[in-house]
């Protein structure tokens, strides 16, 4: 083994990464960012840290005793939301041959506080968000990656005109519900919006005014399965994108759909500072007043140069991010 792979799952991403990695040569061991992936330890790590130190500490000893046992020649963590400054200093006096790489695919804002303590502990850092790169020039701006299946979606009826996949949070059902009611007559516009539990629609229906006219029916509750997600983005021309509000970073919606060769509707404005912005494929919509011309759905996808869709592969990623 040769590489430490430090990052949550994240609906497969890092299973791709690492597939990815191990295809260029390097043998990867991967371990999860945090100690536990339930939503009560997620929770306790972004409000109250201190309350499970000793159990991230714990954890992360574990990771240090079964690295050294190699010789591990690069480290990458992404985001590392449970790891602290102390143990990012032993695990680099541990492996003190390792280069230490950090890539943040969250905002600070959405991250515990001492995210910026990490940085300067490691050898490169990367962050998605250019609000971010901005304000803390010892990070450098690396939008995300799409994978090499959408690049490669199978062919046939795009019979969905707007299609949007995602999980119901913030005020995703409120843009979508605007959206649905400006859009002209005739166009198909599918919603597949996914809520955690029923337990958690009903509470929103009480807490959420913007959820007292949702009913039970606009929802899913189980996730769908990677291929459904595929098959759907396959047969539509657009697909709608909505960032949290208080993230500037593209998602990994946005960066999918250049692979895909899908149009974007999107409601983050800094879509149009994108270098491979073309306003024949990405459209910015406000998420307090969506409004879609009909023509940017219906007209044909502009080709993407070669050069940015390289870019923006997960190679491309790995090639900027690790080095060639």
């Amino acid at each position: 083994m040769d590489f430490l792979l430090i990052a949550a799952s994240f609906f497969g991403y890092s299973f791709e990464i690492k597939t990815r990695l191990e295809a260029q040569g390097r043998s990867v061991l991967w371990f999860e960012d945090r100690p536990a992936i339930d939503t009560k330890t997620k929770a306790i790590l972004r409000l109250a840290p201190n309350l499970i130190r000793r159990q991230c500490d714990s954890y992360f000893d574990n990771i240090i005793s079964e690295a050294k046992k190699f010789d591990i020649r690069d480290v990458l963590v992404i985001k590392g939301e449970a790891l602290n400054p102390e143990i990012i200093g032993k695990m680099r006096k541990e492996l003190p041959h390792a280069r230490f790489i950090l890539y943040f695919w969250d905002s600070y804002r959405n991250m515990p506080v001492d995210a910026p303590l990490k940085v300067a502990l490691f050898d490169k850092t990367f962050s998605f968000d250019p609000v971010d790169v901005r304000q803390d020039n010892r990070l450098a701006y690396r939008p995300l990656f799409y994978l090499n299946e959408y690049a490669q979606l199978p062919s046939g009826s795009q019979d969905i005109d707007i299609l949007f996949i995602g999980t119901s949070h913030t005020d995703r059902y409120a843009v979508l519900s605007k959206l649905a009611s400006r859009l002209p007559t005739g166009v198909r516009f599918e919603r597949i919006l996914f809520m955690p539990s029923t337990q958690m629609y009903y509470i929103r229906k009480i807490v959420s005014p913007s959820y007292w006219q949702a009913r039970r029916d606009e929802f899913v509750f189980t996730p769908l399965k990677k291929g459904e997600v595929m098959s759907l983005i396959a047969r539509s021309r657009a697909v709608v994108d909505i960032e949290r509000p208080i993230q500037t970073g593209f998602t990994m919606r946005t960066i999918e759909m250049l692979g895909a060769s899908r149009k974007l509707l999107t409601t983050n404005p800094r879509i149009v500072d994108a270098d491979f912005y073309n306003s024949k494929n990405q459209i910015f919509i406000d998420r307090v007043n969506p409004i879609v011309p009909i023509d940017f759905v219906n007209s044909s996808w502009e080709t993407t140069p070669e050069d940015m869709l390289i870019k923006y592969s997960l190679d491309g990623w790995l090639d900027e991010v690790i080095g060639k």
